[in-house]
């Protein structure tokens, strides 16, 4: 119950984050400065969101899945087993990676998302389509004939990727405070821009036959 409790304390604390920082969006920085608030503000979020938020997510599936409790789940997990190890590597290995993946986003997509939470979610919605057409959201995913219903897997995990964008600005805002705006080499980040649009679009009907197949199965 304590690894439970302190999940639930750092996910209370990305929520106020995300209430009191993102009113304003966060002005444009000096390049170096950028990448750094980027990079801060999407590993944060990461351990929070998709890690403690993850780990909650599960326990919540667990807990309205008893009649599987003991169950291995892909990754060879035990089904409402909840360890402090087992916690702090899910969000060394499923919450930085998916905060380091956010930090890319909002390098790549932030001067267009300036929009305080509107922006966030928008970030959060590009994270869902790019992880969603393979984990978690796989029609193939063994731990959804596990747990659920399907249609709260979904809801939850959808929610945790919006929750991590919205975050990822409220930081975002938070860290760069105080430092004065600058005009954005918008230019300079162009193609890269182009090239996340592309991938984000070409990745969004697989999320949809993923979420289809899911909800049918």
């Amino acid at each position: 119950m304590l690894v439970i409790a302190i999940c639930a304390a750092a996910v209370a604390a990305g929520l106020v984050l995300v209430a009191r920082h993102t009113r304003e969006a966060p002005p444009a920085l000096p390049p170096l400065r950028y990448a750094a608030v980027c990079l801060g503000a999407g590993l944060g979020a990461g351990a929070i969101a998709a890690g403690a938020g993850g780990r909650l997510v599960m326990r919540l599936l667990a807990v309205t899945s008893p009649d599987v409790e003991g169950a291995i789940t892909e990754a060879e997990a035990t089904i409402g087993e909840i360890t402090a190890g087992g916690t702090l590597g899910f969000v060394i290995f499923v919450g930085l990676p998916a905060g380091a993946l956010m930090a890319l986003l909002y390098g790549l997509a932030g001067p267009l998302v300036r929009g305080g939470r509107a922006g966030g979610l928008a970030l959060g919605a590009m994270l869902l389509v790019l992880l969603g057409t393979n984990e978690p959201l796989r029609s193939d995913n063994f731990d959804f004939n596990l747990v659920g219903p399907d249609w709260r897997s979904l809801l939850s995990f959808s929610a945790l990727a919006l929750f991590q964008g919205a975050l990822t600005v409220a930081i975002a805002a938070r860290l760069s405070r105080g430092v004065p705006s600058v005009r954005p080499g918008a230019r300079l980040l162009l193609l890269g821009r182009i090239a996340l649009a592309v991938v984000v679009l070409a990745a969004l009907p697989f999320l949809a036959v993923n979420v289809g197949d899911i909800l049918s199965a």
